[in-house]
């Protein structure tokens, strides 16, 4: 692997970690909303407005940026069949095939996502809740998390041996 590609590798690993360390923020900020409006609901009759939308926005973001770390780690969910069924060689073909084909999957969505995106951006459209806000706030994270991911099929397509792994496994076997 080129040293370019291994360093454009790299970079696409650390925005994906970063990208999973604001979708725990954001699960974070979640549950304590929840439990603030459960309190305040149930033990001062005082109901929110802002918590039920705030959860729901804060679930679609939380699942998108947590999207591409976790394809990174493989800790998707796989039915990885060929692996036991077929021999190892063959296995490995099948493998490739099947992430090249969730690699265009994913890039396909993504594309299809950041059009509406842009619709929603271009027609001004909000959300229909007590806190709205613009939709493509929310909408922007769908194809950044599936293109994400769509990259990272492809690197496993081509044999990236630093994806699939964690961050201390790649670095012992570099040592």
């Amino acid at each position: 692997m080129s040293d370019t590609l291994r360093r454009l590798g790299k970079l696409h690993d650390l925005f994906s970690r970063l990208m999973f360390m604001a979708a725990a923020v954001i699960l974070s900020i979640m549950i304590v909303s929840y439990c603030y409006e459960v309190v305040a609901r149930y033990f001062f009759n005082a109901p929110t407005i802002w918590a039920s939308p705030l959860v729901s926005y804060g679930l679609c973001a939380s699942i998108f940026l947590a999207l591409p770390d976790l394809t990174r780690r493989a800790a998707h969910v796989t039915v990885d069949l060929h692996e036991d069924l077929l021999p190892p060689a063959v296995g490995r073909w099948c493998a490739r095939i099947t992430y090249f084909v969730s690699g265009v999957a994913c890039l396909g969505t993504a594309f299809i996502t950041a059009d509406q995106t842009y619709s929603e951006y271009l027609f001004k459209v909000w959300t229909s809740t007590y806190w709205p806000i613009p939709k493509w706030w929310l909408f922007i994270l769908i194809p950044i998390g599936m293109f994400s991911a769509g990259v990272y099929f492809f690197r496993f397509t081509l044999g990236d041996p630093t994806v699939g792994r964690s961050a201390d496994e790649v670095e012992a076997k570099a040592v």
